[in-house]
């Protein structure tokens, strides 16, 4: 255990002296940046597009629509803290959508999405659904419900493709969500 802590003090002294040099210089430190360059690096969303595999043949989205992302909870090594899904970026690029989260607990999870989504477009997301019974029969109720709701699956897509518009995103990191934003709307950001 005692190795174990000198060995993060000296990675996190390491980490302090590296940044010290790159402000030194001049560079700047942001997030997104390649280690130690300042320089700009979208390798993270330029792998997540390539990733990211659309099947079906329902219209892209050109307005506001109604984001319901069925949630399970996170295990201990991602955290319940961590973000995920498309919402935040479904906003950016589509202002009014809305969005709620959705888990095992809910009651008459098809009927509250259908009241909150209103007229607009479901977009249903859905991570590691495979892992979760509850999450693909109330994904199965939507379909029935609302043929024409698009379905994002985060994770690890292990399910048949289904929806008017199915994105499979391999990861559900943010950049995951950025580039299942952009396959749903045809933009860049």
């Amino acid at each position: 255990l005692a190795d174990a802590a000198a060995r993060v003090r000296a990675l996190a002294s390491w980490t302090q002296r590296v940044r010290g040099d790159i402000r030194e210089s001049g560079a700047a430190v942001q997030e997104g940046t390649a280690p130690g360059t300042g320089v700009s690096s979208d390798i993270g969303l330029i792998a997540a597009r390539r990733a990211v595999r659309v099947t079906g043949s329902g219209d892209r989205l050109t307005e506001a629509a109604y984001v319901a992302s069925f949630g399970a909870e996170a295990n201990i090594a991602v955290g319940d803290e961590t973000p995920w899904g498309i919402a935040a970026e479904l906003e950016r690029i589509l202002p009014g959508t809305g969005t709620d989260t959705y888990t095992a607990g809910t009651t008459g999870v098809v009927e509250a999405i259908l009241a909150a989504a209103g007229e607009r477009r479901i977009v249903a997301v859905v991570r590691d659904e495979h892992r979760h019974a509850w999450m693909g029969a109330a994904l199965d109720a939507l379909l029935a419900a609302r043929p024409d709701t698009a379905v994002v699956e985060m994770g690890l897509p292990q399910s048949d493709p289904r929806g008017a518009l199915h994105i499979a995103t391999h990861g559900a990191a943010r950049v995951c969500g950025v580039a299942a934003a952009e396959a749903l709307t045809g933009t860049k950001s």
